[in-house]
């Protein structure tokens, strides 16, 4: 069995490996930044969790013009660098949102758009469509954190609500009279790809208004009054494929699979798991019921149903604590932890445990078992020091998953 700090010291390598500062340093430094037109300027425009460090990693490499860049608040510099909220966007995500519509629609068509996006900008930035206000779009998103449904699904909602998302920046740059730009993309959703990530600001969405509603009634989710009437009017579809304004190359510079991949890579032999999807306590069971002896590395995000009254947790918490359960009294080890550096709105990017976690937890008086119940497991596994602090966010391509098997 691999202890468990064994598997954090993997996981805090598995990250430095897949550093979003230098993978953008070395896409650009290879020429896949896009060039302006004699007289125009190379500019940058960025969203995401880890738009700084891409940020860092592409002026390392060439002459950027930093215009707008969406990011967390503990990373705003401004006035390029904008903070705004995640999970659930607030005023400087709307400050964000409309400075990247700004800085698109200001400039010319000798001029280049480099985008550097990752995820978490669905939250970090927002232009709202008229008629919404800020208290309608938290309690849209609320509401889709809390109801279990895939990324992709949550993301047809969103965009049908922003002006922003759903190609809304790309439109606003082709208006401008730019045809370079380019998109640099870390991916951290199962499906969809590039176009996916941050609710594709600059990419085209296939989805509609008529989608978006029927997710909304097959998952029950209940949203302002000012939201749905968007939604039912229908007016003024997010960009299509093959429009004009869908115009920008979108490259991967890290996908969803990389972290295990890069886990096993470090810390052979392993066995690389499928991707990860489905609702986090199938995702478990799926793990239980693994055979060892083994080591085994997974990449993904499980999909999980909020209590509307839980406590401020993590998916991946969450995750390890239902293992804990799994693995009582086995020699074996877990860990589950997001390469972004946290996990929902905690002080955590996750946790590991093995088969003594469970029982210690219950000598303490800790209920584990309440605490998968009412979504708690932050409470419980800090307790026992079994998370892993937060960090910047160094690296995003989803969580990483580790299990050893004696």
């Amino acid at each position: 069995m691999i202890a468990r700090a064994e598997l954090v010291d993997l996981f805090h390598s598995v990250v430095a490996a897949l550093s979003a500062e230098r993978l953008v340093r070395e896409a650009c430094a290879g020429g896949k930044a896009p060039s302006p037109l004699p007289g125009g300027r190379l500019v940058g425009l960025g969203i995401g969790k880890a738009a700084a460090p891409m940020l860092r990693g592409a002026r390392a490499a060439i002459a950027l013009e930093p215009l707008a860049f969406a990011v967390p608040p503990e990373d705003a510099d401004p006035p390029v660098l904008i903070g705004g909220s995640h999970p659930v966007p607030d005023e400087g995500s709307l400050r964000a949102g409309t400075a990247l519509l700004d800085a698109a629609r200001s400039l010319g068509p000798n001029d280049a758009a480099l985008l550097l996006v990752s995820g978490g900008g669905s939250s970090l930035a927002e232009v709202p469509r008229p008629g919404l206000s800020l208290a309608d779009v938290r309690a849209v998103n609320e509401a889709l954190l809390r109801s279990g449904a895939p990324i992709e699904e949550m993301n047809c909602v969103r965009a049908h609500l922003s002006k922003l998302k759903g190609g809304g920046l790309a439109r606003a740059l082709y208006a401008a009279g730019v045809r370079r730009a380019r998109a640099l993309v870390l991916v951290d959703v199962p499906r969809g790809g590039t176009s996916a990530v941050s609710s594709g600001p600059a990419a085209a969405d296939p989805t509609t208004f008529s989608e978006a509603r029927e997710i909304l009634h097959r998952r029950s989710i209940d949203l302002p009054r000012a939201a749905w009437e968007i939604l039912e009017r229908g007016a003024g579809e997010t960009l299509k494929p093959g429009e004009p304004a869908d115009f920008i190359e979108h490259v991967t510079l890290c996908d969803f699979t990389a972290p295990a991949r890069e886990a096993a890579r470090l810390r052979p032999p392993a066995e690389v798991l499928p991707l990860v999807t489905g609702p986090v306590e199938e995702v478990a069971r799926g793990y239980a019921e693994r055979a060892g002896p083994g080591f085994f590395c997974a990449s993904g995000e499980p999909e999980a149903r909020i209590p509307a009254s839980a406590p401020p947790g993590g998916r991946a918490q969450h995750l390890a604590l239902l293992m804990a359960h799994a693995l009582r009294g086995k020699r074996a080890s877990f860990l589950a932890a997001g390469t972004d550096g946290r996990d929902g709105p905690t002080e955590f990017a996750g946790a590991a445990v093995d088969g003594t976690t469970w029982d210690e937890a219950i000598g303490r008086g800790l209920d584990p078992a309440g605490a998968i119940a009412s979504f708690d497991a932050t409470r419980v596994l800090s307790r026992l020091h079994a998370t892993i602090p937060r960090q910047a966010a160094v690296a995003h391509a989803g969580e990483l998953h580790l299990l050893s098997l004696d």
